[in-house]
Parts: structure tokens; sequence; C-alpha cells
């Protein structure tokens, strides 16, 4: 996920507190193959001590703090193959009727991660039912409705937790305005989020950022692109590790010409696919090409191993590699799924590059059905129909 949504969710897990299935999956034919690279073979004490209490007992105390690490581990280092460790763990134990809560939005978290998102919100709309009051399930099936754009019901959670207390009121009042600006209120929630500063001056520095970021795209959104490069820039020195918001303040960069500062905000160890890809389309020569072969790779070893693969970026990554078909191919499919900033501009990109009106056509009565405004697809739009 790329936006505020991906950081909100981060934060819903953060308040509470792998593999798949072995059918269908890669299995390498050729003994030299590199399947991955671990580099923590022992892991520290406080991991060692986590591993030992849940091979004792692996019981739902035990998994949820071992996954709890996993997931913190797989943000905190950018390995993702902790998520697939904290999947391993919890699986088991998430399908009982017994499992508790925190058990269930640890894996859901899981699943949005995989990019399961029904399976994620089914997991979370069961786990409400019978814990109306949770406001950490409540905010993670916020972030999940608002990816898969399901604005009006991610609206009713948001609401909710805005009339709280501490930093669920600062995550509500932004997530309500994120709501209200994917149904068309673009306008009421920019005001909505210009309206009391000060009221959220005592949030702690992850829901801040959330709250900075929500406003940066809002104004990205509106035409201000000085002022959403503002926001972005404070949200990250709140949250330097979260990629969305780096990823989000990069493509704003490069929207305004300054390709060179987004590329540098891009040069960070163990990039993300997300960072990958917008490293390589901003790079030339040897270097475009090196970054170019290892997004090529990843994509093609989550197709190899049978796991979901991230379409947004192939997407991207084909059209900035000319594939002009290949990328409206997986911007389709990725926008049946997800339907951030990111995901919108990159299907009418995507349709404009292969001149495809049937998908023009499809985008613009989502947009007309939901009222959602965004002044560059509006502008891609608009040039697609002079040309």
């Amino acid at each position: 996920m790329r936006g505020p949504a991906g950081l909100l969710a981060l934060l819903a897990v953060a308040a509470a507190t792998g593999v798949a299935a072995a059918a269908d999956r890669f299995v390498p034919t050729d003994s030299g193959f590199v399947v991955a690279n671990v580099r923590q073979a022992q892991p520290d004490e406080r991991l060692r001590d986590l591993l030992l209490a849940w091979r004792a007992n692996p019981a739902t105390a035990e998994s949820v703090a071992l996954a709890s690490a996993y997931i913190e581990r797989a943000r905190s280092l950018r390995e993702p193959a902790f998520f697939g460790r904290a999947e391993a763990v919890l699986a088991p134990l998430a399908s009982k009727l017994d499992a508790n809560g925190s058990l269930r939005r640890l894996y859901a978290e899981v699943l949005q991660y995989r990019h399961d998102f029904a399976g994620a919100e089914n997991l979370l709309d069961a786990l409400l039912r019978e814990a109306p009051h949770d406001p950490d399930a409540r905010l993670l099936r916020a972030s999940v409705r608002l990816v898969r754009g399901e604005f009006a019901g991610a609206r009713a959670d948001c609401a909710q937790l805005a009339v709280g207390a501490g930093n669920g009121a600062t995550l509500g009042f932004a997530c309500l305005a994120e709501a209200l600006a994917g149904e068309g209120s673009l306008d009421r929630a920019l005001s909505l989020l210009n309206s009391s500063p000060a009221q959220h001056a005592d949030a702690d520095s992850l829901a801040r950022a959330y709250l900075l970021a929500t406003r940066a795209e809002l104004r990205e959104r509106s035409g201000d692109l000085n002022g959403a490069i503002v926001d972005y820039c404070e949200a990250l020195k709140l949250a330097p590790r979260d990629d969305s918001i780096r990823a989000a303040l990069a493509d704003a960069l490069t929207a305004r010409g300054d390709a060179g500062d987004a590329r540098d905000l891009l040069a960070i160890d163990k990039p993300s696919l997300a960072l990958l890809v917008r490293s390589a389309a901003l790079s030339e020569g040897a270097r475009r090409q090196e970054l170019s072969a290892r997004a090529a790779s990843w994509l093609a070893l989550e197709v190899a191993r049978g796991d979901k693969p991230h379409l947004r970026e192939a997407a991207m990554f084909a059209l900035a590699n000319g594939d002009a078909a290949g990328a409206l191919a997986a911007a389709r499919r990725n926008f049946e799924i997800q339907k951030e900033l990111a995901d919108v501009r990159v299907l009418a990109r995507a349709a404009c590059a292969a001149d495809d009106a049937p998908a023009l056509s499809s985008l613009q009565s989502w947009l007309r059905e939901t009222g959602y405004r965004d002044s560059v697809t509006e502008g891609i739009l608009d040039m697609s129909q002079r040309s």
C-alpha cells in the first residue's frame, strides 16, 4: 500500500498488541537457486527468548508475542520475510473459534500485507460483531476499507474513532477526512484537517505523521503540490521509516520537476519494491539497468513463488519500460483490489499510454460515481480526450 492508509494499518496493529499453503508453491529445480538471503541465522536475545517460549507452548499468548515481534522486525528492518514467519505462527490459531482479538487483529494485518484485503476485512467484520468497541480492530478495518475504495464504510468506522480521545481521536479525525475526500468532499476534508491543528498536538509522532500525510495527499489531489510536499516532508521526519510516505513524497517531487531530489530520497538501504521501481524509473544508464534488473527479479519471483504480486508496482514498472499493454493489464487487475491515489493514477496513465478507450471510460465512470477528485488524474484524462 502507498499512502496514508498504509500508515494507518501500521498504527492499528501497533496500538494493539509465513508461510502460505504449500500447494502450487515454487520449488526450485536448480540447486544453486537463491530463494532468500537469510542474514540473521542467530536471533538476538529477545527474539530467541520468544522463540523458545513459543516452541515450548505454542498457545495464544506466546504466539501473539512472537508474531508481534516478527511484524515489528519486518517493518523496522525492511525484511518482508518476517511477515511470512508471523503468518506461520498465527495461521494455525486464527481460524479457531476461541481465537482472541489480539491474535486475529495481527493475522488481519498479515492478510492485508499480502493484499488479501477481502480476507482481512472478513476477519475484522467478525471481530467487531463480537467486540464492537474494539478501537484497534475498527482502525484496521477503516484502513482496509480505504485501500479498497469502500469510502462509506470507512467513514462510519473513522467517525466512531474521531469522537474518542488521545491518539485514537487524531487517527479517526484524519481517517474521516480521507474517507470524505474519497466520496467527493475533497474541499470539506481539507477544511476539516485545517480546522483545529492544536487539538492534535499531544498525539504521538506516528499519529501526527498520518494526519500530515493525509493532508499532504489531499493537497496534492487539489492541485497544491508545494503545500503537499511541505506536509509530506514533515510527516517523513516524524515517521522516517515509513516507505508509503517516502514514496508519496518522491512522486510529488518528481511531479514538480525535482527528479534529482526524488532520486536522492529513494536511495536507502534495502528499499521496498515500491521504492525500487521508482528509483529505477528515475535513474539512467548502468544504474537504471541494475535497479530494473532487481525490480524485474523481485516481480518474477513473486509469480514463481505463487505469492500475490504487487500489481501496482508491476504496472508502474511496465510503464517505465514502455510496455503499455502490460502496464494496463496489471493496472486493471490492481484496481479491482485497491483504489488508493497511486492506483487511480497508474490506471489513468496506463489506459492513456495504451490508448484504450474502454479502460478510460471505465475509470471516468468510477470517478463520476464516487465523486473522487484528483487534479493529476483529471489532467491525464483531459489530455487523452484531446489527443
